[in-house]
């Protein structure tokens, strides 16, 4: 119908079709068909038809109050001021209710007795609450924090705090350049864990989205377990995790601020690869800033030889597929993967391990 966003309209629908929710790639598949009609289609014209506009809102209380008055025009005991100053008032009156709430004080009035209003209005404003660095807490230590978050960064679940009083488990799935989290929180003692808020940090909000998919709750029964499922979204290349920030009362007040396992790999996506092809991308692209090069250390199995299959499980863990037959040291991992983003697009990237058995260290080049 109008021709000139049409193009837009359907690069929207078109990348939505993909995505992991259910009820969103339904609606999109449905209007990705529609806009794909030509614009002289009745089915289409009749759709994208204009809607007739909704009538002015009446307020129910004013209307209660006007027919509880309507039989007693005659009388000169409504207000102080006799016949003539109630007909006014009642003018007066009408003109607020045709008015509709925005200008109307009784139907503010109104609305201000309803509690629901505020508490969904309350809790809507902490729904996907997204703070950025200049705003982040500084993270809970602890001897298994950083494990944890490690393992993590290449499995898909397990658990990512815990403590005498909480429990919190991470299950995650990727597609592209979307994904979803979600995340455990049990409750170990016998109390109620009340005034429970859960907030997220992000560095570079214009590389990366979090947002919840519900209002979280605010109140962790003893004994149990609630789940919070977290929409994610890789825009552009980011450095830094986002950081959960939970808090709660329990006796007293406690917060634990985690990292979440939401790195720039849960965005990758298998590539294969021949050896000819793999060595030539990677002397067409080789040389910085596109090359990144690190030395860490590592460590041996329990026969003090190299733990092959571990490295070979990290590397496919952070979503690139390990290519075989490709370097001839039996002992170097190979890999290749396609990042995924919303913005920028695809990127392709390549990966090489050496590990040295004499200096228990690994030299790992990458091209993006």
């Amino acid at each position: 119908m109008f021709p000139e966003i049409k193009p837009q309209l359907v690069n929207i629908f078109e990348r939505y079709r993909h995505v992991l929710d259910v009820e969103l790639q339904q609606r999109a598949c449905e209007f990705y068909a529609l806009a794909s009609r030509s614009d002289d289609d009745d089915l289409l014209q009749n759709v994208c038809e204009e809607m007739p506009p909704f009538p002015p809102r009446v307020s129910a209380l004013l209307g209660r109050l006007n027919l509880k008055h309507a039989d007693t025009e005659d009388k000169r005991t409504w207000i102080h001021g006799g016949k003539e100053a109630n007909v006014e008032r009642e003018t007066v009156l009408k003109k607020m209710d045709v008015a509709g709430p925005e200008n109307s004080e009784v139907n503010q009035s109104t609305a201000d007795l309803d509690p629901s209003i505020h508490a969904t209005e309350s809790a809507g404003s902490l729904l996907g609450t997204q703070f950025t660095s200049d705003n982040m807490p500084r993270l809970t230590s602890g001897p298994n924090v950083d494990l944890w978050f490690d393992k993590l960064s290449y499995s898909t679940q397990g658990i990512l705090y815990e403590d005498d009083q909480i429990q919190i488990g991470v299950k995650s799935r990727y597609q592209g350049h979307i994904g979803q989290l979600a995340i455990y929180l049990g409750n170990k003692v016998n109390t109620p864990l009340t005034s429970f808020t859960t907030r997220i940090h992000i560095s570079d909000l214009d590389a990366l989205s979090v947002t919840f998919a519900k209002i979280p709750p605010s109140v962790i029964a003893p004994r149990e377990q609630t789940q919070q499922l977290l929409h994610v979204e890789c825009k552009k290349i980011f450095t830094k995790p986002p950081v959960l920030s939970i808090s709660y009362l329990a006796g007293s007040h406690h917060t634990v601020t985690l990292r979440l396992p939401i790195i720039l790999t849960k965005f990758f996506e298998h590539v294969k690869l021949g050896e000819s092809d793999f060595f030539e991308r990677w002397k067409l692209i080789g040389g910085p800033p596109r090359e990144s090069q690190a030395i860490f250390a590592i460590g041996l199995d329990s026969a003090g030889q190299l733990d092959l299959e571990k490295h070979r499980q990290i590397v496919s863990g952070h979503r690139l597929n390990v290519l075989e037959d490709i370097d001839p040291n039996p002992h170097n991992l190979v890999a290749a993967g396609v990042l995924h983003m919303s913005t920028e697009g695809k990127v392709g990237c390549l990966l090489r391990l050496e590990p040295n058995h004499e200096a228990k260290v690994t030299y790992q080049s990458s091209f993006i």
